[in-house]
């Protein structure tokens, strides 16, 4: 290693896979085979704790440790190296997320990296004198002596046997050596298959075979060209009801021809729309974004405008910016059910410069993907909050959608949040973030009303485009829909105990005969949410998570939503054979509720169960837009950043479902999505209107959201999380500890508050400790739960060395409470 000009011993600095915690790395010694070829930031793997594990190399160096050191065992291969800038950022989230630097590192590598390894086997040499050896042990050694060095898996299917224990024990005892090949191949984007028609003849007596024919005929007549079109295998099969066996027997009749083909990495859109002339306010936001991208400059920007305000067009401008620029630009989207529409827009304008990186895509794909991308041939990258990890050069541009949206918070190791990943990797690559939002988190209004981000207003929703006398398009200011609450304490003493109040009926009616679409929004699963006995009172809950089971009539099942625990509905109450009564209400009642009033609406459920089985979020999207759908009922996967133009009406089934959540940020919660649901209706013309139906219309989350009011709920809450000391004036760090023990959940708990306390005083930092309390939900998974708050002003100067045991979920500024 004569980088450095140093001799050999070198040793190795390593962020270990399975290591803890934050900053600790271990040392292992540099073997002869890889000096002068090992790099920092390079990935290898190494025996930890009688197992392999993936490591990256931080420091390389020649202080010879006091302590007996184990070599490295491989490179990866092919070899895989983080770059600088990559390995600095990981560094600074392991330590703003108080993760291990490897789970910090790990979402850098590219997909289809297995975590495990070739591992090999062979006898020591010089081989030590025998012991007593059992059976299998003496048939193992055997088996090397023959055939010499072997791949331990070669070895258990030639001996019949796991050689879980034997393996071990001969390593342990100097009998045998275990080593790794190690490396990783990239995993092979499955090809597409299609079909052309090559003659359009009268299949005889083979109804299915004609029904293919014909289908392709019609297809061809449609083709812009007239000549027979590729068409996608599936998409044939689907809409004939066809199968493979049928496309088979015309391909060997010579009707039809079968081509496969490599599946495109980047998309190319189905249609295109011409560029609009922008309005004075997002020409006015343009400008300052064009500037920050000429300059470099990080300082992040906070786009805030009401739904409908054109958001999406000042974002694809400063797309198109980097793109000329021969730049790179990231485009995040909470969730993948926003993405597609986000994906739709910008491949529009950018066709076959988009990728889409996203966990839902097949690995193989994603390994493509993450492979073309860093080849620089797709410099627009679309996806949710790990898209922040694609290996683009030169980036120029980071937006976050929606900003506000709490999915943009990892909920596992390592726990960053994309908004702060976002502005540190911009701040280390020059990078422009651009923050939008309908609804603002308070935390960022705040920083903006302090200086460290720019704010930049879109107030006026844009109507539809319309043609100008240039050529170019222009849309027209939309007033944003009327919302009338609800009191549904008043349509209790009216007598009216259903979902749907007398209003919201009314409006879903007169939708309906305009031949228009509406959205009830209700933020709950399922039919039931509560199930009791009429006799003694007893609810059903769960066995592992002690929270009620929820009644899914569409399945039949009574369903746990924290650990999916699923049992039959029973006939009585298990304790006193009572019957059984259920209560309170989700989607499926709703959907229930709504095609008993109004029999001949097209009625669409659009929730996690749904999404599950209906082809994903595109397709009940395509629906939707097809207008095959009168109403959709959903939950707040159909209230962000969905733009459906024939949406007039919108009803809000219970405003309250998380108003009264025990957490610092429900009334935020309730308000964002009150305002982004009611943002759904009325974005191609007057005459919508939204319902919102609440038990506390009084309460100003409610009332600042049924005037669309951002700037008087801003009021409302800064001042109440001033006077309670919540972010942003404090910064808090959540700590969960689990164990089927109670008493001993709760005395680890107790441990560890005065670590914290202990913590606090050698650094001279002042704070509180909100408990050791049980966690909100008491057990989880048949696990109890116990947490802390530790609450500070000054967690900067806590955060080097802040305790991670193992066996702990640290979470620093944490989303909720619950």
């Amino acid at each position: 290693m004569n980088q450095s000009g140093l001799d050999a011993p070198w040793f190795a600095d390593l962020a270990v896979d399975g290591a803890r915690s934050g900053g600790d790395l271990l040392t292992y010694a540099v073997p002869s085979s890889l000096a002068g070829s090992l790099q920092l930031g390079d990935l290898v793997w190494v025996g930890v704790r009688k197992r392999w594990g993936l490591a990256v190399v931080l420091r390389l160096h020649d202080e010879e440790p006091s302590f007996a050191t184990k070599p490295i065992e491989a490179l990866v291969d092919p070899p895989l190296r983080l770059a600088p800038d990559r390995i600095e950022t990981a560094r600074w989230m392991a330590r703003e997320t108080s993760s291990s630097l490897f789970a910090a590192c790990a979402p850098f590598l590219p997909p289809g990296l297995a975590s495990s390894a070739c591992e090999t086997v062979r006898l020591a040499d010089p081989l030590p004198p025998l012991p007593a050896l059992t059976t299998a042990q003496r048939r193992l050694v055997e088996f090397l002596g023959e055939r010499g060095e072997s791949q331990l898996e070669a070895a258990r299917a030639a001996l019949g046997s796991s050689l879980a224990s034997v393996v071990p024990k001969l390593d342990d005892a100097g009998i045998v050596v275990r080593s790794v090949r190690g490396g990783w191949e990239p995993p092979t984007p499955k090809p597409q298959r299609f079909v052309r028609l090559l003659a359009p003849v009268a299949v005889e007596r083979a109804p299915r075979q004609q029904a293919v024919v014909d289908d392709l005929v019609r297809r061809s007549r449609l083709a812009p060209s007239g000549d027979p079109p590729l068409v996608p295998l599936p998409d044939l099969l689907a809409r004939t009801g066809s199968d493979h066996a049928v496309v088979g027997a015309l391909a060997r009749k010579g009707v039809v021809e079968e081509v496969t083909v490599a599946r495109p990495l980047a998309l190319v859109s189905e249609s295109s729309e011409p560029v609009p002339t922008l309005t004075a306010a997002q020409a006015g936001a343009w400008r300052s974004i064009e500037d920050a991208l000429a300059a470099r400059d990080p300082t992040p920007f906070l786009l805030h405008g009401v739904t409908g305000s054109g958001k999406t067009e000042v974002y694809l401008r400063a797309i198109g910016w980097c793109v000329r620029h021969d730049r790179s630009a990231i485009v995040l989207a909470p969730e993948i059910a926003l993405a597609s529409q986000v994906v739709r827009r910008v491949t529009a304008r950018f066709p076959g410069r988009v990728a889409v990186l996203h966990s839902a895509l097949p690995e193989a794909e994603r390994a493509a993907t993450w492979a073309a991308i860093a080849a620089g041939q797709m410099p627009v990258v679309v996806g949710p909050r790990s898209a922040l990890f694609a290996p683009v050069d030169n980036l120029g541009l980071v937006v976050l959608d929606e900003e506000h949206d709490g999915a943009y918070k990892q909920d596992a190791e390592p726990r960053y949040h994309a908004r702060a990943l976002a502005e540190e990797i911009g701040r280390r690559r020059g990078a422009v973030v651009v923050l939008g939002s309908a609804t603002p988190a308070v935390e960022t209004t705040w920083r903006a009303e302090d200086g460290q981000v720019r704010l930049l207003r879109l107030p006026d929703r844009v109507g539809p485009s319309r043609a100008g006398g240039d050529d170019r398009r222009t849309g027209e200011a939309l007033e944003l829909p009327p919302v009338e609450t609800v009191d549904l304490r008043l349509e209790l003493h009216r007598g009216n105990p259903l979902l749907l109040g007398e209003r919201l009926l009314e409006t879903l009616q007169r939708t309906l005969a305009r031949r228009e679409q509406a959205i009830l929004f209700l933020n709950r699963r399922g039919m039931a949410t509560v199930v009791l006995c009429r006799s003694c009172g007893r609810t059903l809950l769960c066995p592992y998570c002690d929270i009620p089971l929820v009644y899914h009539a569409d399945r039949g099942w009574l369903l746990c939503h924290r650990c999916d625990l699923r049992q039959p509905p029973a006939a009585a109450c298990s304790e006193c054979g009572g019957g059984l009564n259920y209560f309170g209400a989700g989607t499926q009642r709703v959907e229930q509720e709504v095609r008993r009033v109004l029999p001949g609406a097209r009625v669409l459920r659009w929730d996690q169960d749904t999404v599950r089985r209906r082809g994903g979020h595109e397709a009940l999207l395509r629906q939707v837009e097809r207008h095959e759908v009168d109403i959709v009922v959903g939950t707040q996967m159909i209230a962000k950043g969905l733009d459906l133009p024939l949406v007039t009406a919108v009803g809000v089934v219970n405003a309250d479902t998380m108003l009264h959540l025990p957490d610092f940020r429900s009334a935020e919660r309730t308000f964002q999505l009150l305002t982004q649901v009611a943002g759904r209706a009325g974005r191609r013309g007057p005459g919508s209107v939204v319902i919102v139906q609440s038990y506390t219309p009084d309460h100003y989350a409610i009332r600042a959201a049924s005037r669309h009011d951002y700037a008087a709920f801003y009021g409302e809450e800064i001042a109440f999380r001033r006077t309670h000391r919540y972010p942003p004036f404090v910064r808090l760090v959540r700590y969960l500890v689990r164990d089927p023990d109670e008493a001993r959940c709760a005395a680890q708990a107790d441990e560890m508050a005065r670590r914290l306390a202990r913590h606090a005083r050698d650094r001279g930092v002042e704070m509180d400790l909100l408990g050791p309390t049980p966690a909100f939900a008491t057990k989880s998974r048949g696990l109890y739960q116990w947490q802390i708050v530790l609450r500070t002003e000054d967690l900067e100067r806590l955060l080097d060395g802040l305790p991670a045991p193992p066996g702990w979920a640290v979470d620093v500024d944490p989303q909720s409470l619950l």
